[in-house]
């Protein structure tokens, strides 16, 4: 009889081990990585309406492409403004850690770096930063994970990541990620300014399944100094699109597509 109950003894310890293991909580460096890979895409064509918001409510619509590939590990992107005439034919690029931007007024190429990509994108209340971040970049290159909690965003179960910059990069001091538990997408985003205050705050809306993975199609990202806000609709979205990696060059930004 002994023997019996030192083998149920050690059955439910077996039990009750295997469920710890299966329920630990992931690391904050794993979610993070999850959530790059969610957004990132070897191959990704975009049509998206941009409308800006100012305080007052005053609204200006735009139309852009956008062209997204991986190859080698490096991150590509080129968006190109397709409407109206005021911004139609702007051209941005960018290739890992290098951008330019195309204006057709000048018709040259101007390189951005240093503290320019601070700098608002083309009037939205996106910098040229955060359009690395969200294009193909993520987070993992410039931030790394200070804490990681669970919470809930309405009914659903999130991690709350916070990210440090890493060696003073980047214009932020700290982000604050809501990523759902389930899809791995970013929910709401917090961007923390040098001073410890609030600057910005990204939402994204009606997530759906496309190609097999799952997008955002409505995000805002809103100016909580300023009160205005950037609104980003896909209109299309097309993760099997033969893009040539060609496209992602100055010239292309120059010529157009």
């Amino acid at each position: 009889m002994k023997k019996i109950w030192i083998y149920v003894v050690m059955a439910l310890i077996t039990v009750m081990s295997a469920f710890g293991a299966a329920a630990a909580p992931e690391s904050g460096e794993v979610v993070l990585a999850k959530l790059d890979a969610t957004m990132k895409a070897e191959q990704k064509y975009m049509e998206q309406e941009m409308v800006l918001v100012t305080a007052s409510g005053a609204e200006r619509s735009r139309t852009v492409a956008v062209w997204n590939k991986i190859v080698d590990d490096e991150e590509m992107m080129l968006l190109r403004f397709l409407g109206p005439a005021n911004v139609k034919g702007t051209g941005f690029l960018m290739k890992n850690d290098d951008m330019w931007l195309y204006l057709p007024a000048l018709g040259k190429v101007k390189r951005i770096a240093g503290s320019a990509k601070q700098g608002s994108f083309m009037g939205s209340d996106l910098s040229y930063e955060d359009m690395e971040a969200l294009g193909s970049k993520g987070f993992a290159q410039t931030y790394q994970v200070k804490g990681l909690n669970e919470t809930k965003y309405g009914e659903a179960p999130v991690y709350q990541l916070v990210l440090s910059p890493q060696n003073g990069a980047g214009s932020y001091s700290q982000l604050e990620i809501l990523v759902d538990q389930e899809l791995y997408l970013p929910l709401q985003i917090i961007y923390y300014g040098r001073d410890g205050q609030a600057l910005k705050k990204l939402t994204t809306f009606d997530h759906q399944h496309v190609d097999g993975r799952w997008v955002a199609s409505r995000l805002q990202m809103e100016d909580l100094k300023k009160g205005s806000k950037t609104v980003l609709k896909v209109n299309q979205v097309d993760f099997n699109a033969t893009i040539d990696e060609s496209v992602f060059s100055t010239r292309s930004l120059e010529r157009g597509i």
